[in-house]
């Protein structure tokens, strides 16, 4: 029987590496043997399998929920959604199998021109299982949010279309989050935004981000006062706190809210800040001593370094 390396597997289902083995050891989807050196090595098989789940989970199902399902299940699925085996009829979906991110981006921003919300959905989906995860947070969500804009700027989109592409990417970095906290063991870690702080998508990516790393993410919502996130904080036994600052109140409320945020937090709880919106906040956040990162990658790589060292 042939046995395949994962940059196989991967090429042909569809899904990137890192999706190949966060199902693998989450929940088991697929178990491929080793080679003599320890890598992983998968049968057609299974590679027929790992395209099922990528089909099955693109046309909206969670990964948790069919994991353990046969194939002629993952197959029945389809067919219920009146969905070929073989490939999707859909027209979000119509890109090539190893589309790179702006092409994505281009056939998402078709599906916001249009509000087919089930669309982008399963264009998202696509980008997640097919690239790096905080690839896709910085060459496809936040670029979208930004394409939509732009183009209601110009006169191009409506108000709607920011709120409907506002809405969807929620939606799809919500179940995400789920799904990767609904397996992790790690100590936890509070991910919010302050009260002004309206652009909730910027606060769900970090808390991707965050779980991706290992963290337990607590994520109370967008849009909380000082007060709200010692609160929190302090219930779930954050051992540290991600907020997310991407525009809204002006410079000086932001910073009243950031020193009192420090001043009733424990010294013990690092306050890591993220968002477009930092560098018109660099002074306060330098006084108060919070971690600014430059990117979601940064990000990423600090918090997986304070999640080892905090056990």
């Amino acid at each position: 029987m042939a046995q395949h390396p994962i940059q196989v597997a991967a090429r042909r289902s569809g899904l990137s590496t890192h999706v190949i083995r966060a199902w693998e050891k989450r929940y088991e989807a697929v178990q491929p043997d080793r080679s003599d050196t320890a890598r992983r090595m998968y049968s057609d098989g299974e590679i027929a399998r790992l395209t099922l789940l990528r089909r099955v989970t693109e046309a909206g199902w969670r990964i948790g929920d069919v994991a353990q399902m046969d194939d002629e299940r993952l197959a029945q699925l389809l067919r219920d959604e009146g969905l070929s085996i073989s490939r999707s009829a859909s027209r979000a979906t119509s890109v090539d199998a190893s589309a790179t991110l702006p092409q994505l981006l281009d056939s998402a921003v078709d599906t916001v021109a249009r509000l087919d919300g089930t669309g982008l959905l399963q264009v998202a989906s696509r980008a997640f299982t097919q690239h790096s995860l905080v690839a896709v947070m910085e060459r496809f969500v936040q670029p979208l949010l930004d394409a939509v804009a732009e183009r209601r700027h110009v006169g191009r989109m409506r108000a709607c279309h920011e709120h409907f592409v506002g809405t969807q990417l929620r939606t799809a970095l919500g179940r995400l989050l789920q799904d990767i906290n609904d397996s992790s063991e790690g100590p936890v870690l509070l991910v919010t935004s302050h009260c002004g702080q309206h652009q909730e998508v910027g606060a769900l990516a970090a808390a991707v981000v965050a779980a991706r790393a290992g963290w337990s993410v607590m994520y109370p919502g967008a849009g909380l006062a000082s007060e709200e996130i010692v609160f929190a904080a302090d219930v779930s036994q954050a051992r540290g706190v991600v907020l997310n600052l991407s525009g809204g109140s002006g410079a000086q409320d932001i910073s009243a809210q950031l020193l009192r945020l420090r001043e009733k937090l424990s010294d013990a709880v690092p306050i890591f800040v993220n968002g477009k919106a930092v560098p018109g906040h660099a002074r306060a956040l330098r006084q108060i001593g919070a971690l600014m990162p430059q990117d979601l990658y940064a990000l990423e790589r600090d918090l997986e370094a304070l999640r080892r060292a905090r056990g």
